[in-house]
């Protein structure tokens, strides 16, 4: 795997979850796996041991590399491809130029990386994570051993736009692919890999959009296999509310009696009314241009007016002002909280009863998945990844995974949380509760997918 991003030492997005979970769960079914990754200051001060090999890895271009070599706690190798110059700072991504640098030594040096253990034992598929990697795609089907790459696109919004002079640096044809009339790593990947894949089935199927993805949607719908969906799970180790240490208070879909003390602790911790029969509706709005705060700062008084609690966690930097004024108003039944913590995020979801999702486009559904994990009903607009991970609650609640609403305004989220505060007071809300915290999550299905694809793009010829 090739990749600018790996949890817990260096995320930007859900790929870092998604690199380590997907690696881990494939040494589970006894594949090889080695990570490769630009040498961040996060391995130093996440404590991970690495040994710094005697030999260098020597580039195209002749300038030489210094690696270093680590395991995971989850078997996986990993390989640090170590640049100093450019990896001095804890971010992944920073201005474009930087960006388009950082993008082009990761592919040169896992290049030469593959090309070193070509001459021994080479990889079966190289697997590119997003556009800082893409590009390697074409290079990896240059070489004379052929070898496969199965490119995943986490992000299409990160399209790797970069200028023409670094696109024939990495080997990309030229073409104008995004507003800066510069070329897009990530297209021109998904033209030449032997697989491409998504985090997401729904999303997938959107991605073939010209209107929407222009190049990228061209370059995938000029391939005579398409794109992969592969809904991502989770890594039940950091997800799984019986075994949570960021949690007091632990239970599981048997005995959820426990969810009442995490409820009650962060109504306390939080200064919100008290009241463990009301319920609590967090919003967790995520950083972006789809993020739907507007949306979900309309909403805010129409939900209020039911008795209930609401805690509104902001990850990143959101605007809110409408709701700061409203809460100035609403006194002890709503508060906003701005953090990225992971573990800040899992203890809203294990007290709340409701989990409202206002994104207008969601690309992974992951928020989704953790708010079943922990037993709260997840409410989001019917799009994008939202459609993988959710399956609209029907009246009876005798089906069903959450609440969906159709079109991106404050009307049909409110009217979606009205639906879901009903069905918080129906007797068959425990029974909804529990469906959820059964369902199968977990990495092992996705993972297994991902070899099947695997196998296909070592069958078939790099394109």
């Amino acid at each position: 795997m090739v990749t600018a991003e790996l949890a817990p030492y260096a995320r930007a997005t859900r790929a870092a979850d998604v690199v380590a979970a997907l690696s881990k769960a494939l040494c589970q079914l006894e594949h090889r796996v080695t990570v490769a990754i630009p040498r961040y200051p996060g391995f130093d001060a996440g404590g991970l041991l690495a040994a710094r090999r005697l030999t260098p890895l020597r580039l195209a271009n002749g300038a030489d590399v210094t690696v270093f070599d680590s395991q995971l706690p989850t078997g996986a190798k990993l390989v640090l491809l170590d640049s100093p110059a450019l990896f001095q700072g804890p971010d992944v991504f920073g201005r474009p130029s930087e960006d388009a640098e950082r993008a082009e030594f990761l592919c040169e040096a896992a290049l030469a990386l593959v090309r070193q253990r070509g001459e021994r034992e080479p990889f079966d598929v190289v697997h590119l994570h997003d556009w800082p990697a893409a590009a390697l795609a074409g290079r990896l089907a240059a070489l004379e051993s052929r070898v496969s790459s199965v490119l995943t696109i986490h992000d299409p919004a990160r399209r790797g736009v970069v200028s023409r002079e670094v696109a024939a640096r990495l080997g990309v044809p030229p073409s104008d692919d995004g507003p800066r009339h510069g070329t897009s790593l990530l297209a021109a990947g998904a033209r030449v890999a032997s697989g491409v894949t998504g985090v997401s089935t729904a999303v997938a199927r959107d991605l073939l959009d010209a209107g929407r993805f222009g190049a990228l949607a061209t370059s995938l719908s000029s391939r005579p296999d398409g794109i992969v969906g592969i809904p991502s799970g989770l890594d039940y180790a950091i997800y799984n509310p019986a075994t949570d240490a960021a949690l007091r208070s632990r239970y599981d879909a048997e005995d959820p009696s426990n969810k009442g003390s995490a409820k009650t602790e962060l109504l306390r911790s939080r200064g919100l009314e008290l009241g463990i029969e009301r319920p609590l509706c967090v919003a967790i709005v995520e950083e972006g241009t789809e993020s739907g705060i507007e949306i979900l700062e309309r909403a805010a008084e129409h939900v209020l007016r039911n008795d209930v609690c609401v805690f509104v966690l902001l990850r990143g930097a959101v605007q809110y002002d409408r709701l700061d004024r409203l809460r100035s108003e609403m006194g002890d039944r709503l508060t906003v909280e701005q953090s990225l913590d992971e573990p800040t995020a899992r203890r809203a979801c294990a007290a709340a009863d409701v989990v409202v999702l206002p994104a207008r486009y969601e690309v992974t559904g992951t928020l989704a998945r953790i708010a079943q994990r922990y037993g709260a009903l997840p409410v989001a607009q019917a799009s994008g990844a939202h459609l993988d991970a959710i399956v609209d609650a029907d009246a009876a609640l005798d089906t069903g995974t959450g609440f969906l609403y159709e079109e991106p305004t404050a009307t049909a989220l409110a009217g979606a949380v009205s639906r879901a505060l009903s069905a918080f007071s129906a007797p068959r809300w425990a029974a909804l509760r529990r469906r959820v915290m059964r369902l199968d999550l977990a990495w092992d299905r996705p993972a297994r997918r991902y070899a099947q694809v695997y196998r296909q793009a070592k069958e078939y010829p790099p394109r």
